[in-house]
């Protein structure tokens, strides 16, 4: 009798494991869970960061161009030292108010905008060209639905939430 209840003890030693174990996997799942649903919100205020960013990146270039003598271009360096020093940046075009402006206002010229005031592409972003009653404009739109627009002969950017 002895055997039977080492065996039944030692049966019920691996249940109690594998209780835990399957406990431990509905906690980390859940935990998950939760934290897939902050990247996603975090992920989704990234054209709300950006428009901050891109009013106080105008705000210097304005001030570059008024210091340097409302000169028709400026050659912006926003490199941290990690990028290849064989990389050509183009002069960024400046109009007579000293607003960022395009040569051909298209879809590979509003990301070179974005290149150059912003650095890198962000991820899950497409560009739009519209054109509206103040002339053409970049409309940068996340997955989301959130627009972040830049009027090229304004110099106005906003920023709309789908909700």
């Amino acid at each position: 009798m002895q055997r039977q209840q080492l065996a039944d003890s030692e049966l019920i030693q691996l249940y109690g494991k594998i209780i835990a174990i399957v406990v431990l996997l509905i906690i980390l799942t859940v935990l998950a869970f939760r934290f897939m649903g902050g990247v996603e919100q975090v992920s989704s205020q990234g054209l709300k960061v950006e428009h901050t960013r891109l009013v106080n990146v105008l705000a210097m270039v304005r001030s570059q161009w008024l210091s340097q003598g409302r000169p028709d271009s400026l050659l912006l360096n926003w490199s941290t030292g990690e990028a290849s020093p064989s990389v050509k940046q183009e002069p960024l075009l400046l109009n007579r108010q000293g607003l960022p402006t395009l040569k051909h206002a298209d879809e590979a010229g509003c990301w070179q905008l974005w290149l150059q005031l912003l650095g890198p592409k962000p991820n899950r972003v497409d560009v739009i060209v519209v054109t509206t009653d103040n002339g053409p404009a970049c409309e940068y739109v996340s997955g989301n639905g959130d627009k972040l627009s830049y009027q090229l002969n304004s110099g106005r950017v906003s920023w709309r939430n789908n909700d």
